[in-house]
């Protein structure tokens, strides 16, 4: 009872909460709030969650010699290895039950086998003040009437069901905005717009960015207005250049207007972490024109994804160059290596950049700090929304039937094509005299999608819901090839 009289009290609090506004966030010490929080979830975890306590204990530390940030960065960092995988589900909950959890979202891990991360209502809030916030600054939606359209497969992936539970949320505080969950359906997605479109002022459309482009493609073929009413995107699953954003625009026939599409930062792990502005658009496409000037920010020739976070709700630090993170869930996170590499950054280390972009007028920083990531393409990548692990494309060129043809030796990227769809790229070496043939290739190919779909139920569903577009392309090399697979040299690919 006390749990739900306490998830009673929260929706209470929420519900009675103002309309989101920048001028009454009371973001001018967010820091500061963004370390207390940070210590708050330690504490909160030790005291209440089984797991944590006995990770802490195995680890030779008190709770009481953790007082300051600075003693903060001191606590072991938490892994999938070291304690997701150990400890079950219940114990890694507050209070050791999953009894105040109602849900449980999957994702696959490096084994294959599902990870389990249940949430409760405390969880879905903290989600739905972001979405608030964010669709609040982008979109207006206290003065127009909003059809939001959820895109994303809802089954036990996160990303359905959390954006359904939080666009519930924030149109229940009084937005005039209407959720409709046709799913992961272009041909139901269409049919939604058509037939609901006219009666808002806009729609906003979210999905995994690769299906979004997909969808608008496909409307841009059927000859649908994308401006009556305005039409905004919400993508998510997979980073994207700015070349395919300016491509999205086009199609949109928005090039003016960055904000039509907008990518965000989440994972089964952490739920919603982080989110593109209307600065962090003008932000990064001034630094892809500007080569020298994100190299010296970023000491990477690439250039990063770009989001900004609210420290409320999440910690973000930079170990080694890898994000560790600290937030409540169903499941509290603290300094949990997500492996995504990246850092963060102040709002202040980026407003020189943001006055001197093209767009100023677009540039509002809102006060929020920054974070920018790399992804984890040392170890893996994804394509439709799927991770695709190294250990599963091992698993597949050791096939019975591959082996001697193949030597075990691969790099795996995502990349994209003439039509700027995604790509799943793996280079293999051949090994000593085999001679490249299409035969090959396809052999490696079909053990490739059979192999890794039975490993990995999001690559299986990709596959489902894209056919063969979330097929491989598999480049064959010679033995030894001297750019790729140098002989004497080992590029790790795990």
């Amino acid at each position: 009872m006390n749990g739900m009289q306490s998830s009673s009290n929260l929706l209470d609090e929420w519900l009675r909460s103002p309309i989101w506004s920048n001028s009454s966030s009371g973001v001018s010490n967010l820091q500061e709030l963004g370390e207390l929080k940070a210590l708050e979830i330690f504490h909160m975890a030790v005291e209440t969650v089984p797991a944590y306590k006995d990770f802490l204990k195995k680890h030779h530390i008190h709770q009481d010699s953790i007082a300051t940030i600075a003693d903060f960065r001191n606590v072991p960092p938490t892994t999938k290895e070291n304690y997701i995988n150990i400890y079950d589900a219940p114990s890694r909950c507050v209070g050791g039950s999953l009894l105040s959890k109602h849900m449980v979202s999957t994702s696959s891990g490096t084994t294959g086998k599902p990870h389990f991360w249940p949430r409760d209502i405390r969880t879905e809030i903290e989600g739905a003040h972001v979405h608030e916030m964010l669709l609040q600054t982008l979109y207006a939606i206290a003065e127009k009437k909003t059809l939001f359209i959820n895109g994303f497969a809802m089954g036990n992936w996160i990303a359905g069901t959390f954006t359904q539970a939080c666009i519930n949320l924030v149109s229940w505080k009084g937005y005039p905005m209407t959720l409709m969950t046709p799913g992961y359906s272009s041909e139901t997605i269409i049919e939604t717009l058509q037939g609901m479109g006219s009666m808002f002022d806009q729609v906003i459309i979210a999905g995994h960015t690769p299906f979004l482009k997909d969808l608008v493609e496909e409307m841009s073929g059927k000859g649908i207005d994308f401006d009556e009413p305005p039409l905004y995107l919400l993508g998510t699953g997979q980073s994207i250049s700015e070349e395919w954003r300016t491509y999205m625009l086009s199609l949109l026939h928005a090039e003016h207007e960055p904000h039509r599409f907008v990518n965000l930062y989440g994972s089964a792990d952490a739920a919603l972490m982080g989110f593109e502005t209307k600065a962090t658009i003008v932000i990064r496409q001034f630094l892809a024109q500007h080569h020298g000037l994100s190299r010296s920010l970023f000491s990477e020739e690439r250039l990063p994804s770009l989001y900004q976070y609210d420290p409320r709700f999440i910690y973000f630090e930079s170990v080694t160059n890898e994000l560790h993170i600290t937030k409540y869930g169903g499941v509290p996170l603290v300094r949990y290596n997500i492996h995504d590499t990246g850092g963060v950054l102040s709002a202040g280390d980026l407003s020189g950049i943001a006055t001197n972009a093209e767009r100023e007028d677009e540039a509002d920083l809102l006060g929020f700090p920054f974070v920018y990531l790399f992804g984890r393409d040392k170890f893996m990548t994804k394509i439709y929304g799927a991770n695709v692990y190294t250990e599963h494309v091992q698993a597949a060129l050791a096939h019975q039937a591959l082996q001697k043809k193949l030597t075990g030796r691969f790099q795996i990227l995502m990349d994209y094509d003439r039509e700027k769809n995604p790509k799943l790229k793996v280079r293999v070496e051949m090994c000593k005299g085999i001679s490249h043939d299409s035969s090959l290739a396809d052999m490696v190919r079909n053990i490739f999608v059979s192999v890794v779909s039975e490993l990995n139920s999001e690559y299986k569903d990709a596959l489902l819901r894209n056919g063969e577009k979330a097929y491989p392309e598999i480049m064959l090399y010679e033995h030894g090839h001297q750019t790729y697979f140098p002989i004497g040299k080992v590029k790790k690919t795990a």
